[in-house]
């Protein structure tokens, strides 16, 4: 018999081969069994009936443990469904919490945005209000001020137009003397032919119609300035009736 030994080595380890050549009664050779060398037993009728109690019994015993296999499959099922019920419930009451949290959120918004276009409404209203009292005092200012210039106008123009008369009536006098001083120069030079006074009058009616045509003019101006008036009046009184109103 001989050994090798092996070294040790770090972290393994060590063990021994022992090596020996092969014997005859190592090697056996297989028994050569013939058909005929196997007996046949023959059963008793309670060996029979044993073994008929026993497969019942195992197939009794295969009945329940599958019975208890699918009551646990069962159990475990419910289980799942309860589980899966009370998840969904839960889910439910969070989804509805949530909802209602929202509602509420947008509810307040909501709230808020009303607040605030009633706020905003409400200074348009006063921006409105304070625009048309600006208005309504720059228009009695302005009426003011155009009645004033009317009245200045009106003033002056009466101021004018005496003047004018007094410069028509000036110049009346002075063709009616001159008309005297022809006349009477003309009595003086012993000129009473009927071409000179022909001339004479010719001249007298000329100088009326244009007296006449100016104060006919004169006239008419005077009619389109008091008719002017008169609708400017007329429109103050319609606009302050309308103030008044409102």
């Amino acid at each position: 018999m001989a050994a090798e030994n092996q070294k040790p080595k770090p972290g393994g380890i060590s063990f021994d081969v022992i090596l020996k050549p092969a014997t005859v009664e190592s090697v056996r050779s297989p028994l050569q069994l013939s058909p005929n060398g196997v007996k046949k037993r023959e059963l008793s009728q309670e060996q029979i009936e044993n073994k008929l109690k026993r497969a019942e019994e195992r197939r009794s015993l295969i009945e329940q443990e599958r019975m208890e296999q699918l009551a646990k499959e069962r159990q475990k099922a419910i289980e799942v469904v309860t589980k899966a019920q009370s998840e969904s419930e839960e889910f439910s009451k969070k989804t509805q919490e949530k909802l209602r949290r929202s509602m509420e959120i947008r509810r307040e918004n909501r709230e808020t945005q009303i607040k605030a276009l009633q706020e905003r409404l409400r200074e348009h209203s006063l921006k409105v209000q304070e625009v048309q009292k600006a208005g309504e005092e720059m228009v009695k200012s302005f009426e003011a001020k155009v009645e004033q210039k009317l009245s200045q106008k009106m003033e002056t123009y009466e101021v004018n137009r005496q003047n004018q008369f007094k410069g028509m009536l000036s110049k009346l006098q002075e063709h009616a003397s001159h008309i005297n001083e022809v006349c009477q120069a003309s009595e003086n030079r012993g000129q009473s032919t009927d071409e000179l006074q022909e001339q004479l009058v010719q001249k007298m009616e000329n100088a009326l119609r244009n007296r006449e045509e100016q104060l006919k003019g004169l006239q008419d101006r005077l009619a389109e300035h008091e008719n002017r008036i008169k609708e400017v009046q007329r429109k103050k009184h319609i606009s302050e009736s309308g103030d008044n109103t409102v």
